[in-house]
């Protein structure tokens, strides 16, 4: 069985922020189940508004997309900003719209999405948007979504504080691994 490759990517620009810790807290947790990682904080996807051909020559979109392009599955973690996701983790996905061949867009990927912000109404859309988005994008969300309520929902070392949270989010994780399709036989 191959190794799993999965791309994490945050959608807050502030660094040191809730959705970058939850998502380097989301790799370490895959590789202690096998799985290769790569993890895109918010400054590193502060793209240009998408606009088609720009990846050709941006490096910076090169990287996210080749990453992408290899990818078997993905965590989305994005910040709730007025009910709904960040405009950078938008962008950024806009860029899939640049991925071709065999598998475009995130074609049959499998997509845990993660939610982070305070108050219930505006995760709850904002996870609804995640799913939507990547549904989009020719991907299949894990049936389980997480909500992470606040930033003090994290301890010092990244790692969740409530249980329940922590339990959610290792279950989401294990179905990020566990619903990655097995690669496509080659053409004949």
């Amino acid at each position: 069985m191959p190794t799993p490759h999965t791309v994490l990517i945050s959608g807050s620009l502030r660094a040191g922020s809730t959705s970058d810790r939850v998502a380097l807290w989301c790799a370490e947790q895959l590789q202690e189940r096998g799985a290769t990682t790569r993890t895109f904080t918010g400054g590193e996807i502060d793209f240009p508004f998408y606009r088609p051909g720009l990846s050709e020559t941006h490096p910076g979109l090169r990287d996210f997309l080749d990453e992408l392009g290899r990818a078997d599955g993905i965590v989305l973690i994005s910040p709730t900003y007025h009910g709904t996701v960040s405009g950078l983790l938008k962008n950024a996905l806009d860029y899939a719209n640049d991925l071709d061949g065999p598998r475009p867009f995130l074609d049959g990927r499998t997509v845990g999405c993660v939610a982070v912000g305070a108050g219930t109404q505006g995760n709850a859309s904002t996870l609804a948007t995640l799913r939507t988005i990547s549904h989009a994008l020719r991907a299949w969300p894990t049936p389980l979504g997480v909500v992470v309520p606040h930033s003090n929902s994290l301890l010092p070392g990244g790692l969740l504080a409530d249980p329940s949270h922590r339990e959610r989010m290792l279950a989401m994780l294990g179905q990020v691994l566990a619903l990655t399709p097995a690669p496509a036989p080659a053409a004949l």
